[in-house]
C-alpha cells in the first residue's frame, strides 16, 4: 500500500469507511467461491486500515477474523486438490505478514522494534504495494506484461523470505551482522541473496492470477 493512499486512509471518516465496508460486502456476495473469499480477503486490507485506525484491539480482532477466512478458503482448495499444502502455507505466509504490516502501520502502538538486520518490514511493505498493484490492474484492464513480470519476480522474493523459518532467518541476519562487523555492508532487500524454492514460486504464481482476476 502506498503511503499517500495510507494517509489517505488514516484521514477519512465515518462515511468513507461505511463505503469501504459496503465494497467489502459486494466482493463478498458476488464470488463466495474459495478463490473469490481469498481474493476478497486481500482486497479487503483497506477495511483492515480502518478498523486499526485509533484502536489496536478492534484493529487485532478484524486482523485475526481476515487471517482465519482466509486460510479457510485456503484449505478448501487444498481439500478439492486445487492447490498443494505446502503452497498454501507460502500463501498464508504473505497473507498473514501484509495483514500484519496493515494493522502495525495504522493502529495506535509504537512501530516496529528497531534492530540490527530486519527485512520483515520492508518485505511486507513491498508485499502489499505489490498486492495493490495487481489488484488495481485487473480492476483498470491495464495488464503490462512487464509489469506483471516483475510483480510475480518481487513476489517469489518476499514469500521466499516470509517462508523462512525463525531459526533460517535469525541465521540469515547472524551472517549479515558477521560479515558487517568485517566491514562489510548490509544489502538492501532487493539484494539479499535468496533461494527461491518451487513453493515459493508457484505461490507467487498463483497469487499472482489470484489478483489479477477481475
Amino acid at each position: 500500500m502506498t503511503s499517500t493512499r495510507r494517509e489517505f486512509i488514516k484521514s477519512v471518516g465515518i462515511a468513507a469507511a461505511s463505503l469501504v465496508l459496503l465494497r467489502c460486502s459486494a466482493l463478498s456476495s458476488q464470488d463466495s467461491s474459495p478463490s473469490g473469499r481469498l481474493r476478497g480477503a486481500w482486497l479487503q486490507l483497506d477495511w483492515l486500515a480502518l478498523q486499526s485506525k485509533d484502536d489496536w484491539e478492534r484493529g487485532e480482532k478484524a486482523r485475526q477474523e481476515l487471517a482465519a477466512q482466509h486460510r479457510a478458503a485456503l484449505d478448501e482448495l487444498v481439500d478439492a486438490g486445487e492447490l498443494s499444502s505446502e503452497v498454501a502455507d507460502e500463501v498464508q505466509a504473505a497473507f498473514d505478514a501484509a495483514a500484519y504490516h496493515i494493522y502495525r502501520s495504522n493502529a495506535p502502538i509504537t512501530c516496529y522494534e528497531p534492530m540490527i538486520v530486519d527485512y520483515a518490514p520492508v518485505s511486507s511493505d513491498q508485499l502489499t504495494q505489490q498486492a495493490e498493484l495487481l489488484t488495481q490492474m485487473a480492476e483498470k484492464g491495464e495488464l503490462d506484461p512487464a509489469t506483471v513480470s516483475k510483480a510475480r519476480a518481487a513476489l517469489e522474493r518476499d514469500i521466499a523470505f516470509l517462508s523462512l523459518s525463525p531459526d533460517e532467518r535469525q541465521a540469515l541476519y547472524d551472517q549479515l551482522i558477521q560479515a558487517a562487523n568485517q566491514g562489510a555492508a548490509v544489502p538492501p532487500f532487493d539484494q539479499l541473496e535468496l533461494e527461491i524454492t518451487p513453493q515459493a514460486a508457484e505461490a507467487a504464481r498463483f497469487l499472482l492470477e489470484l489478483l489479477l482476476k477481475e
